[in-house]
């Protein structure tokens, strides 16, 4: 029962760490950004509660069938031109200034106004369905003081105490070889006083 606890700790430990190497070191080494999908417009490409890499891109590499990531042009058909949508790229038109005709896999109509080429803000490289409930979740959490003993208080003694525990078992087996070696040689010593040796 121990070792079956003991496996599932790593095990925790293993996805709290993978998934915080993952959200921290992953994007800014890519020089990119993670975001949690809210919208359905990207269904099933991008089902909502996705986690989506976003990586920075120039406007001339983006290509018809490219999900970008843009901040849409003021428009009376907009409701919030403050929130960055992700939409595929289905035509590209280069008259003069660079535009794209974006659609979301989900309408059956293109976005109403094309996109200019500043807004765009990158290009989605990949994403984990459902994960972005998780890191909603992790991420609401660990900003409680309970979230923040549970997962970083809490792993952070276990792996002491662990590691304190297996110095000890390696300290205590490296005693008893010792004393089992010791024991050898006060035998051999007495055979040869004994003139058995």
């Amino acid at each position: 029962m121990k070792k079956v606890a003991k496996c599932l700790s790593y095990i925790f430990l293993g996805l709290v760490i993978g998934l915080a190497l993952f959200a921290l070191i992953l994007p800014p080494v890519l020089s990119g950004r993670l975001a949690i999908v809210r919208g359905g417009s990207m269904e099933p490409a991008m089902p909502i509660g996705s986690i989506a890499l976003t990586l920075p891109v120039t406007p001339d590499e983006v290509k018809v069938g490219d999900i970008i990531v843009f901040k849409p042009p003021r428009h009376p058909t907009i409701m919030n031109p403050n929130v960055n949508v992700s939409h595929r790229v289905i035509e590209v038109q280069a008259d003069g200034e660079l535009y794209f005709i974006t659609k979301g896999d989900a309408s059956e109509d293109p976005d109403p106004v094309p996109i200019p080429a500043a807004n765009v803000q990158g290009k989605v490289v990949f994403n984990i369905p459902y994960l972005g409930y998780v890191a909603y979740w992790v991420m609401s959490f660990a900003r409680t003081w309970l979230g923040f003993v549970v997962l970083v208080c809490i792993p952070i003694v276990l792996l002491v105490a662990s590691a304190i525990r297996d110095v000890n078992l390696s300290r205590n087996v490296r005693l008893r070889r010792l004393n089992r070696r010791l024991e050898r040689q006060r035998r051999w010593k007495r055979r040869r006083v004994f003139g058995l040796a």
